[in-house]
């Protein structure tokens, strides 16, 4: 699927169990008072373990959510920050005595799901679920999908480059030494492998992406054009801004807000091969200790209040079904319909490979 419609379906649906409502006794108001299933026990536990993405996206918690979440229910937040390949790897070495919630993409949760490392999130107990763009709620509730991470070509608009029109551009002649990007190992990569296909067999992503070995080896033709491969977001960012290195494909979550403040930067799109979606969800761990201080967690990011903040602040598509993408989200984050959707399901399973290919390529 290359589409996915983030707007009108209607959300899942959910009504308090009877247990959870003799449990509390006051009733939820917009997220803003403790949740009435966080038992006596939890509350004893006193705290709650996250790893949350990075930069202006893991951010937009710490600064906003995290002082209500802990003054609201009385719980410590320990916070670490970590990218999904990272956390694919700690859910696995530390299976048995996980962090309560990880922050990561849909790049992660279908294979993550399918090795038996998550559990899925119970609706029943998260009233804000019913708020919801169904595209959000990921395999079947094992991600609780909270904002849309678009990724799409920037450039420098005062390095003398032109916009970028597609993917194509890439090889280029006349970007030849002027672009960045990322390795495999993040998702970034991967994007930049998929689109390589489309390049190279002229198919939309909905096929191309099963051609991936065509796009590596398309790809190989960047190394000999010059191309750099960065190896943190604060690298890639200083890059771009700086002119240093003047076209780098990047997620909007973390450039628009920079762009808000006057950077020289902008987004090209509409992408004649499209842009990319891609949902980074709250996921929890399978034997999560703290399950419901982190079902409060979960439901506090989706309160439209906070919500509204994905739009007014990152600039991107909120999970929340009342909040519409704003005119200028819209003017950062490019024509809805330009946006296509990877099969993350088939691409995870095949990263090994993938990466084993890349490796071969640039070392």
């Amino acid at each position: 699927m290359t589409k996915r419609n983030t707007g009108l379906p209607a959300a899942r649906s959910s009504r308090p169990s009877r247990r959870s409502v003799l449990k509390g006794g006051a009733a939820l108001a917009g997220a803003t008072l403790a949740a009435p299933w966080v038992t006596t026990r939890a509350r004893a536990a006193g705290e709650i373990n996250v790893v949350l993405n990075q930069g202006l996206l893991a951010k937009l918690w710490v600064d906003d959510l995290h002082p209500r979440f802990e003054a609201e229910t009385g719980a410590k937040i320990n916070l670490q920050q970590s990218v999904t390949s990272q956390m694919l790897a700690m859910l696995k070495t530390q299976k048995d005595n996980p962090p309560d919630l990880m922050q990561f993409s849909e790049a992660g949760v279908f294979l993550a799901r399918d090795e038996g490392l998550l559990r899925a999130h119970e609706a029943k107990n998260i009233s804000n679920m019913a708020n919801v763009r169904e595209a959000f709620l990921l395999a079947d509730n094992f991600s609780a999908g909270v904002v849309d991470a678009v990724h799409t070509l920037f450039y420098n608009t005062e390095s003398g480059v032109d916009q970028p029109a597609g993917w194509a551009d890439l090889w280029d002649a006349k970007n030849n030494g002027k672009i960045a990007i990322a390795p495999v190992g993040w998702n970034s990569g991967v994007r930049i492998v998929t689109s390589a296909a489309q390049v190279a067999t002229g198919k939309p992503l909905s096929e191309a992406q099963y051609e991936w070995e065509a796009g590596l080896e398309h790809l190989a033709k960047l190394k000999d054009n010059g191309v750099s491969i960065y190896t943190g977001a604060p690298q890639a960012i200083q890059m771009l801004q700086s002119g240093q290195v003047p076209i780098v494909p990047f997620y909007g979550i973390f450039i628009n807000p920079l762009i808000d403040k006057g950077a020289p930067i902008a987004p090209a799109h509409p992408l004649t091969e499209g842009m990319h979606g891609e949902i980074v969800g709250l996921n929890m761990p399978v034997n999560a200790k703290n399950v419901e201080l982190a079902e409060v967690y979960v439901n506090m990011s989706y309160d439209k209040a906070f919500q509204e903040k994905i739009d007014s602040v990152l600039r991107t598509r909120s999970a929340h079904k009342e909040v519409e993408a704003s005119e200028r989200t819209l003017e950062l984050m490019g024509p809805p319909d330009n946006i296509t959707y990877a099969d993350w399901a088939y691409l995870s399973k095949n990263r090994p490979q993938m990466t084993e290919k890349w490796n071969e390529i640039f070392g």
